[in-house]
């Protein structure tokens, strides 16, 4: 959708039902926000005003690769005298959608390298390091004395943790005397490869113009508004044939930037978007108060800056 020498499309102004609506909904999100202003304020003026926000997407891609070292437990691989590995830019690889970022990693065809572990030696196992593969460890009770520590006079001189053994199974190996390699984990292989790491980012900067309130950019943000241009490609030209101004200079620069940002990244699309988000202006008397709040955007998000009734104390009963 482009918008060219042409006028804007008119927005549907936000009424004054919807703006009391909003404002009870506000109030119920604040404990310690009174529900009596919102429910008994005089609306004095609703002046009705635009704000522009200009949405550039740049979706690049970025490959690389690293050395994985990893327990071998079968499967198939290649042979890295199988072949000579692909160039990683010819690995073909697409993102599962557009403009959202993803991380990806495969193996590396044709660099895969099996090999018997180091640790053990290739048998999967070794001496238990806790019994020196005994299969036992003394009596922690006991300390391997077979009598009882808590023993003043008669009864039983046995400990009663060994049962007068002075020892107890090895809690590491469990009494087999050894235990699987911590290394390749028991499989007594080992496999080392390169790995293609893939990453997919959406690279987002905006640009909020202002027209008729003073309702500041980081709120507007939180809104969402019609959406009067939207255009897509590889690389995209800026917006300089678009009504106002500032929305086409914000186009320029922020293209500009993208390109001078992201160089050393693939630019696989660009995408950007103008929405034109409704902003009500709202001044209110209630008793002896009186000032303005906004209501804004699609979801009617309110901004009142000196709610008239707000209490932060507790009362004990």
């Amino acid at each position: 959708m482009s918008l060219k020498n042409a006028s804007l499309p008119s927005v549907p102004e936000i009424t004054e039902k919807e703006i009391r609506e909003a404002l009870m909904t506000e109030v119920s999100n604040h404990w310690f926000y009174g529900k009596a202003p919102a429910k008994e304020l005089t609306i004095i003026d609703i002046k009705h005003s635009i704000s522009f926000q200009y949405l550039l997407e740049t979706f690049t891609e970025r490959r690389a690769t690293c050395s994985i070292t990893e327990p071998y437990n079968g499967g198939p691989w290649e042979k890295q005298d199988e072949g000579d590995p692909p160039d990683i830019e010819d690995v073909p690889v697409t993102p599962p959608e557009n403009f959202k970022s993803y991380v990806y990693h495969q193996e590396l065809p044709c660099t895969t390298e099996i090999y018997d572990c180091e640790e053990c030696e290739g048998e999967g196992s070794y001496e238990c390091p806790t019994c020196f593969g005994q299969g036992w460890e003394f009596c922690v009770y006991c300390r391997g004395n077979k009598w009882n520590p808590l023993y003043v006079d008669g009864g039983d001189f046995n400990c009663v943790k060994c049962d007068g053994s002075g020892e107890r199974t090895c809690w590491d190996c469990n009494g087999d005397e050894d235990v699987d390699c911590r290394v390749c984990g028991g499989s007594g292989e080992m496999k080392t490869y390169t790995q293609l790491l893939v990453v997919w980012c959406n690279h987002v900067d905006d640009y909020i113009v202002e027209k008729g309130s003073s309702l500041k950019g980081h709120r507007l943000r939180c809104a969402t508004g019609v959406t009067v241009c939207e255009e897509e490609g590889l690389t995209l030209m800026p917006l300089t044939h678009f009504p106002i101004t500032a929305v086409s200079l914000a186009s320029v620069e922020l293209i500009k930037r993208h390109a001078k940002k992201y160089k050393d990244e693939k630019v696989l699309k660009q995408r950007h978007r103008v929405f034109i988000i409704p902003v009500a202006t709202v001044r209110y008397q209630w008793k002896k108060h009186e000032g303005t709040f906004y209501v804004y955007g699609n979801e009617r998000l309110v901004h009142f800056p000196d709610y008239p009734q707000k209490c932060y104390c507790c009362t004990i009963l």
